[in-house]
């Protein structure tokens, strides 16, 4: 897996030349020797749309990433708490809110 790495992020390439099943196979290796976690960056409006439900999905069968953070930008109190909701079924799930309320990140547990 082609990845570049400058600091503790690292940013994946190269993600059309190999099968799903090779790269996440190469994760899951990489996540015993270092923990991996996702920035998932989210405008509200991407939570009524078919393809962050898809996405939201996938995840769900995932288990080599320890943290999934979600930058969720352009929401209101209401929208935030609807977002918690929305990405409940995550494991070990994060989501911050826009840079208006910046510090404003919730965890969210099974049981929400």
């Amino acid at each position: 897996m082609d990845f570049y790495q400058n600091g503790i992020i690292s940013t994946l390439h190269n993600l059309v030349d190999r099968s799903i099943e090779d790269m996440e196979a190469d994760l899951k290796k990489f996540s015993k020797s270092r923990p991996l976690g996702l920035i998932l960056p989210s405008l509200f409006s991407e939570l009524e749309t078919p393809a962050l439900a898809k996405i939201v999905e996938e995840l769900k069968k995932v288990d080599y990433l320890d943290e999934i953070v979600v930058g969720l930008d352009r929401a209101d109190e209401e929208q935030y708490r609807y977002a918690l909701k929305y990405f409940a079924g995550l494991p070990n799930i994060k989501v911050g809110s826009s840079p208006d309320r910046v510090g404003n990140h919730h965890s969210v547990t099974p049981s929400g």
